[in-house]
């Protein structure tokens, strides 16, 4: 009997050392290959670029010159604001602002759909077109063509009366790279708009002072990217149309020519 209470303990002790030991280096294992698992997880994500650079050539920017792939699509929300000198507009000290909604969609190429929403409380336009860009170095090239439609429309205060007619919008655009989150962006527009038509009550009828040419604008736009590769902008410049195109109700038969400031800012997700 001396023999077993001697060599049964210290067998015991000894195959739990064992399994301790086990145990352990399962667990060291265990964790050794999490981390290799999570490092690999962590490479194999793609890094997001987000410089100026990175996003033309990924989801694009809604001013600044773009070349996005196919597929690629970029949203924008916004407000623009049109100071009109109130002599212009009969006194008028009250403007209100526009909302604005842009959106543009890759089509590979340096090709791109754009489209374009903005809207006064008398007042819609929707434009939708296409673009093309190109990439010099820091500099961007792009050309756009758009058609939609221009919609006013009162129906209160005692007015009964709407306006619509279709639009064309030839636009050009400059950009340059002003640092590596920074876009800044040149961009001029030509205003064609007609035949335009014209309902008070019950009666439809034209313009009697219309013309194709309703004006022309020069905005300049600075574009900021975020790390999460979604933009904040604003933009200032100088429109110059004809007054029924900024208030149609007011001026309807009026032919001149007058220019005003415009400033906007958003932000593209």
């Amino acid at each position: 009997m001396g023999w077993r209470s001697i060599f049964v303990p210290n067998a015991v002790a000894f195959l739990c050392v064992v399994a301790f030991s086990s145990g352990a280096a399962a667990a060291e294992g265990a964790g050794a290959a999490s981390v290799s698992v999570a490092d690999a997880t962590a490479a194999a994500e793609p890094v997001k670029d987000t410089s100026v650079k990175g996003i033309s050539a990924g989801k694009g920017f809604l001013y600044y010159p773009s070349a996005p792939p196919m597929g690629k699509f970029r949203f924008g929300l916004g407000g623009q604001y049109d100071a009109v000198d109130p002599a212009v507009m009969y006194g008028m000290n009250v403007r209100l602002p526009q909302l604005t909604a842009d959106a543009r969609f890759g089509l590979s190429n340096g090709w791109s759909l754009k489209g374009r929403f903005n809207s006064m409380y008398v007042t819609t336009e929707l434009l939708i077109g296409g673009a093309y860009a190109h990439r010099f170095g820091n500099w961007s090239l792009e050309a756009a063509a758009s058609i939609g439609v221009y919609y006013g429309q009162l129906a209160e205060f005692g007015f009964d009366a709407n306006m619509i007619a279709p639009e064309w919008r030839p636009e050009l655009t400059l950009g340059w790279d002003l640092t590596n989150d920074t876009a800044i962006s040149l961009r001029g527009s030509l205003l064609l708009m007609g035949p335009e038509r014209v309902r008070v009550g019950e009666v439809w009828g034209g313009l009697d002072n219309s013309n194709l040419f309703v004006g022309h604008s020069e905005m300049i736009f600075v574009e900021n990217t975020t790390s999460k590769g979604s933009v904040w902008y604003f933009g200032l410049g100088a429109m110059t149309t004809r007054a029924y195109y900024q208030m149609w109700l007011l001026f309807p038969d009026a032919p001149g020519l007058y220019t005003y400031a415009r400033a906007a800012a958003g932000y593209e997700f």
